[in-house]
């Protein structure tokens, strides 16, 4: 009986004191006090600590985004836009990965060209505007034959020429006649993605 009671009181006076330790080391790590791309004071700082969650007007967001979330992000990004395209998440973020480029690309572009297909031409599955031009429009005969051929060219036509790290410099060979509206649009779509607060 004795040696159970000094077991839990060492627990309850060890366990504060780890703690406090650790709120103290936190405050002041390696990094000259910067956590979470901000410093903090010596006391924990809970405001900078959960700073990197993602909020939705001020109220914490009940998913922390992280590599592990990209399929979740992107099924309530469709969601969320009722796109046509979320039946095919899985085969945009596996094709994506397959030719190294980011999935949220992919859907950025849509997003800007038709709304996430929403808007595309009717019958011709092309969310995209891939091949739309003054001499005509490239269609597809269904969503799965769109997403593998664009997924493809774009990593052929762009992202292994080094188009893909900026949108504005992908604007200009993607829609050359854009006034800037393109890329803004497209690099607005992919915050919205990569910190899932749309």
């Amino acid at each position: 009986m004795t040696k159970k009671l000094a077991l839990i009181l060492v627990f309850f006076i060890t366990t504060p004191l780890v703690l406090a330790l650790s709120f103290y080391f936190l405050g002041f790590s390696e990094n000259e006090g910067k956590v979470l791309g901000g410093s903090t004071s010596p006391l924990f700082n809970s405001e900078k600590i959960f700073a990197a969650l993602p909020t939705s007007n001020g109220v914490m967001a009940p998913t922390i985004i992280g590599n592990d979330a990209t399929s979740i992000v992107i099924e309530n990004y469709l969601k969320y836009y009722q796109s046509p395209l979320l039946p095919y998440k899985d085969k945009i973020i596996a094709l994506s990965a397959q030719y190294g480029i980011k999935p949220q690309l992919i859907l950025a572009i849509a997003q800007q060209e038709s709304n996430l297909g929403k808007k595309s031409p009717e019958g011709c599955f092309n969310a995209w505007g891939w091949g739309i031009h003054s001499k005509g429009t490239k269609c597809y005969s269904s969503w799965e034959e769109a997403i593998e051929s664009i997924i493809k060219g774009i990593a052929r036509d762009y992202c292994s020429k080094g188009y893909c790290e900026d949108a504005c410099e992908m604007m200009k060979k993607y829609t050359p006649r854009s006034d800037g509206s393109w890329c803004l649009g497209v690099n607005q779509f992919l915050a919205e993605l990569e910190n899932g607060d749309f």
